[in-house]
């Protein structure tokens, strides 16, 4: 690693000896007055180095709205695609609304809704992560996009989650190759930050409280449920990978294989997670060892906290009420997707929402802004006529 993903001394030992031992079961927690004290270090520093405040007091956007892409596959039924409601649920609870963007939109209608929404939120599941499917070729049309805005002055965030995480590292390596294998399914864990975050110089962990930055590092509350991730090695050889995102922390899976467990761009508000905070406080299936103690719960509610804090300084919005209207959530019910069939049957999410192919999707609402349009200008033209 270089000097600037290194990890911090007492973190590096101990993933040394976590690998060596044979995976995370041997992982130890960091000092605890160590790990306070860094934390402390680093909120104060924060405070001044990324506020954004130039000095006057910001300006926010108080209706913030954040766009969350749909996936294909199971849970949603054949012919549908679906959202965990966990992720509307994240979004909600920092004071967001949710805008559903079908992974199998057009490009004209992603870029539509795009510009409706004041941050992306791509997340956890599992998808073909090879250009020519669906839900890729919509996630690195809105990493394009976002990316493209940041450069135009127009502060716009994403965040990644697991899946999200490693369609961000395909999308910005341009190698459909660069994860690998890892065994942390159902892997509660703690995380190992690198110097960068550990001194204060990333967004993501100097906008969390003192006490949430420890917690992730000495107690299992970053739920890690997945077999595919960025090998910490993957980062340094790729150049588009290096030259694009800084590493904050790395994970130990069950055989002693370190992988990237946070990371977040050097020019651009994009972050990810490969753990999942939606679930500490919102899913409940008990197959998982997803962690319920009120400090985990906590780590959901500050990321959630940070993300949508990134949106706030975004101003993209609907054209009008009606369109708002039509693009929210709410338009959709969530169905009980946790309920088992079967004793031993796995279940991912305690909800979900589902949502039908996007062509006919699309024609439905394109009917409707037409007819919208037509009853607008009908109106126009009687208040003409009565004047």
């Amino acid at each position: 690693m270089t000097a600037r993903s290194r990890l911090t001394a007492p973190a590096l030992l101990l993933l040394c000896l976590a690998a060596l031992a044979g995976g995370a079961a041997a992982v130890r927690p960091l000092a605890e007055v160590q790990a306070q004290a860094a934390a402390e270090a680093l909120q104060l520093e924060s405070r001044g180095k990324h506020s954004g405040d130039k000095g006057g007091e910001q300006k926010l956007n108080l209706r913030p709205i954040i766009g969350i892409v749909s996936q294909l596959g199971d849970p949603a039924p054949k012919g549908h695609s679906y959202i965990a409601s966990s992720y509307v649920k994240l979004v909600e609870s920092a004071g967001a609304r949710a805008v559903p963007i079908l992974c199998d939109m057009s490009k004209e209608e992603v870029e539509r809704r795009f510009k409706a929404v004041n941050g992306i939120l791509i997340p956890g599941g599992a998808q073909d992560l090879r250009s020519g499917q669906p839900f890729f070729d919509t996630v690195q049309q809105l990493v394009d996009l976002t990316i493209e805005a940041n450069d135009k002055g127009n502060y716009f965030p994403l965040h990644g989650v697991c899946l999200g995480m490693e369609a961000l590292s395909v999308a910005i390596s341009k190698n459909h190759s660069i994860l690998s294998d890892f065994d942390s399914e159902n892997l509660p864990s703690p995380l190992f930050l690198t110097d960068i975050a550990a001194s204060g110089r990333s967004r993501f962990f100097s906008a969390l409280p003192p006490q949430v930055v420890e917690h992730l590092q000495t107690r299992p509350y970053a739920m890690e449920n997945h077999a595919h991730g960025l090998a910490w090695t993957a980062v340094e050889e790729n150049p588009r990978m290096k030259e694009f995102f800084d590493v904050l922390s790395l994970s130990v899976d069950r055989v002693g294989q370190v992988y990237v467990s946070t990371m977040e761009a050097k020019k651009y508000p994009i972050s990810a997670t490969q753990w999942h905070p939606e679930k500490n406080a919102f899913e409940w299936t008990p197959d998982k060892d997803i962690p319920h103690h009120p400090d985990a719960i906590e780590v959901t509610q500050e990321v959630a906290n940070f993300f949508v804090s990134e949106a706030r300084r975004n101003f993209h919005a609907p054209a009008s009420q009606d369109e708002e209207e039509d693009l929210l959530i709410y338009n959709w019910a969530p169905s009980y997707t946790g309920k088992h069939k079967f004793k031993g049957e796995e279940v991912d999410f305690v909800e979900s929402y589902f949502f039908p192919l996007a062509p006919e999707f699309e024609r439905q609402l394109a009917a409707k802004r037409q007819a919208r349009q037509a009853q607008q200008a009908q109106q126009a033209a009687a208040d003409v006529a009565e004047e």
